[in-house]
């Protein structure tokens, strides 16, 4: 096909697919991208709480028909902040310690990264979005549940959740005190983004 038929062809389906508007993703004050991974034996009903504070994305978004949209989203592994407030200071450096250098490996895997294979309207403003998601060099499946937030076309803004496995990565869930406390090995991702007009 020549550029003419392609132009041709964009021409002819853009008012069927509707316009896709590109937008950029990145860090803001109403924004977040979090993990939580949950404890068992004594401390079974706690959680550790992390941040990521540095990652950037495109998001192509197509309002008419959401199902044409795509996302691309790169997480930077070294960024990562626990958060908790129920250890002792010194226990929290121990955990955060352990999450960059044992789990994300942050000196040889400098990046997380999702890429959406496709993306399913559930109802309004709700969407069910499949993807790839690779830690540690490891890429595999995930489903990630989002919602609309805000819709103004200079300002959209979405949030959602994904369950994930550590085993999935060929990571094994730590455990302390000789076996008595333990880690889930599934956990949450929990994110709101933000994303602004591409330049």
């Amino acid at each position: 096909m020549t550029a003419a038929q392609s132009l041709i062809l964009f021409i002819i389906l853009s008012p069927v697919y509707g316009a896709t508007s590109q937008y950029e993703i990145v860090p803001a004050s109403e924004s977040h991208f979090a993990l939580e991974v949950y404890k068992t034996g004594l401390m079974a009903g706690k959680k550790h709480h992390f941040e990521f504070s540095s990652y950037h994305g495109t998001l192509q978004y197509n309002k008419e028909h959401a199902a044409n949209s795509s996302l691309r989203l790169t997480i930077e592994s070294g960024s990562v902040v626990c958060q908790d407030t129920w250890v002792k200071p010194k226990d929290r450096d121990k955990v955060q310690k352990y999450a960059l250098d044992e789990i994300l490996a942050v000196e040889r895997y400098p990046d997380i990264v999702f890429q959406s294979t496709a993306i399913e309207p559930i109802d309004e403003g709700r969407f069910q979005v499949r993807g790839q998601l690779t830690i540690r060099d490891q890429t595999k499946p995930v489903v990630v549940e989002v919602r609309l937030e805000a819709t103004d076309p200079q300002h959209l803004r979405f949030a959602g959740q994904a369950n994930i496995k550590l085993t999935d990565y060929n990571l094994k869930p730590p455990t302390a005190a000789l076996g008595a406390v333990g880690t889930k090995d599934e956990m949450t991702v929990l994110f709101q983004l933000t994303g602004r007009p591409a330049k």
